[in-house]
């Protein structure tokens, strides 16, 4: 079965998506193989990980688009990424999704901010019209080489105008535009949270960011409310950086990395096993 639809059947079903994102296409490795369903293909992430700049739109679509196309061959379950503003106007749009459609990947994350673009739980946002919103929804669904593409829309209009009610109207207008998801971003209250479900008539989409705006509550307190996916877009990458830090922090102190397998670090055998090297050396063998 493609990803795509892949994703899509997922979508009609009851339970929560959960989520995770991953930087790299190892880490995205590691969370098919934690048993989650999708990989979440960061913007933030792959800009923080990659490049070592913050989330302030530095990147370009290809060198996005590159990443996405890795982790996506590296993993079997389907891939959802994010795309910002779509790089441009309704045309940049056209182009950003006719490619990532191309590379297979199954779900696009399309926003509303005006560029430059930053992360949702920094400041200073600004949102484009609805009209021109509605009008890159159209360019992306047109552009996609295949029509089982999720393309979720997100807005930031909660942070950009303080209005919820813009951030629903807006919501409910790339909805009736063909967005297949809603992501309203950055709900600093746990009764903005519980309105939004009921409020669009589309799947919606709750982004959890640990410490940012929005309060963070349990996963199946997400479900009951109506959610039909949970974002965690960062946790991964955080966490490998702590996990590095520790270890660096354990050789300096210690001047050996001698039992550190298997607690600091992952042991060779699973390094090996999560690198599939036994198919490879089976490989040698055919071939050899």
């Amino acid at each position: 079965m493609k990803k795509t639809a892949m994703f899509r059947e997922l979508l009609k079903k009851d339970e929560l998506i959960v989520i995770p994102g991953a930087p790299t296409a190892l880490l995205a490795r590691v969370v098919e193989k934690a048993g989650f369903q999708v990989v979440y293909v960061t913007g933030a992430g792959l800009a923080n990980m990659n490049f070592a700049m913050s989330d302030f739109n530095l990147i370009t679509m290809s060198e996005n688009l590159e990443i996405a196309k890795r982790i996506n061959d590296a993993v079997s379950v389907p891939v959802f990424a994010d795309i910002d503003d779509g790089y441009g106007g309704p045309i940049n749009v056209y182009r950003t999704v006719r490619e990532y459609s191309k590379a297979g990947i199954a779900a696009l994350q399309l926003e509303d901010q005006r560029s430059p673009k930053r992360c949702g739980h920094f400041e200073d946002h600004e949102v484009v019209s609805i009209r021109e919103m509605v009008a890159k929804i159209h360019a992306a669904k047109d552009a996609s080489t295949d029509p089982d593409l999720v393309l979720v829309a997100r807005t930031d209009a909660i942070s950009a105008t303080n209005s919820f009610d813009d951030a629903l109207e807006r919501g409910a207008a790339y909805a009736e535009a063909g967005a297949d998801v809603i992501f309203i971003e950055a709900p600093t209250t746990l009764d903005q949270i519980q309105k939004i479900p009921g409020a669009i008539k589309a799947p919606t989409l709750l982004n959890l960011v640990e410490k940012g705006k929005t309060p963070m509550i349990s996963n199946e307190q997400i479900g009951r409310m109506g959610y039909k996916i949970a974002l965690y877009a960062n946790a991964v990458l955080k966490a490998s950086v702590l996990g590095v830090q520790n270890l660096l922090s354990y050789l300096k102190e210690t001047g050996t990395t001698d039992g550190c397998d298997g607690t600091l670090m992952i042991s060779s055998k699973e390094r090996h096993e999560l690198l599939d090297k036994e198919f490879y050396e089976e490989l040698i063998k055919r071939y050899g």
